[in-house]
């Protein structure tokens, strides 16, 4: 959610893939904004209200990572060129300081600093032991993991990394997303 209680809601799959629906101040239909992904991953604002999403671009057969950003107060993402290679897109985040991007295939979080159309890297963070994070959450000096692979959430130090912490175990199926409220 943007500072000012903007909602986005990315499409990985069906008729709009790829799109995000914004709802401004989290209410009322939404309007849909195209992207130039094929299908959005993961999305999330930086503090001044520009909001960074993730994905594929391309046909199945020749699909490669891509990383766009919609201007606050723009109407059209412009490709973001990050400066080290991103194998699977995940969450997107601002961590207090960064633009996170999570690789799925790597367990690892990039931060970026953004200039202009280009996302240079600023340090990794690698959750080691995880099988494979679809989604994380940061969290004050911890991040939440959704283990899609091992069927269970994990709690790894933030920014720090290294392995798990915290392990939690349930009757969970796939789990994808994940969420936490600082109280």
């Amino acid at each position: 959610m943007s500072s000012d209680g903007d909602l986005a809601v990315g499409i990985l799959f069906g008729s709009r893939s790829g799109d995000i629906v914004i709802f401004r101040h989290a209410s009322g239909a939404g309007a849909v904004m195209t992207t130039p992904l094929s299908g959005e991953y993961g999305d999330g604002y930086d503090p001044r209200g520009n909001l960074f999403a993730d994905g594929f671009s391309g046909s199945h057969s020749s699909a490669r990572f891509e990383l766009v950003e919609l201007p606050e107060g723009g109407k059209t993402f412009r490709t973001i060129t990050t400066s080290n290679r991103v194998k699977a897109p995940g969450s997107v985040q601002w961590d207090g300081k960064y633009v996170t991007v999570l690789d799925q295939d790597k367990n690892e979080m990039y931060q970026y600093t953004i200039s202009g159309t280009k996302a240079i890297l600023k340090g990794v963070v690698r959750l080691r032991g995880g099988g494979s994070c679809a989604q994380t959450w940061i969290a004050t000096h911890i991040v939440y993991c959704a283990d899609a692979a091992k069927d269970q959430g994990e709690v790894f130090k933030y920014p720090a990394g290294g392995s798990a912490i915290a392990v939690l175990r349930g009757h969970f199926d796939l789990p994808l997303g994940v969420t936490a409220a600082e109280i």
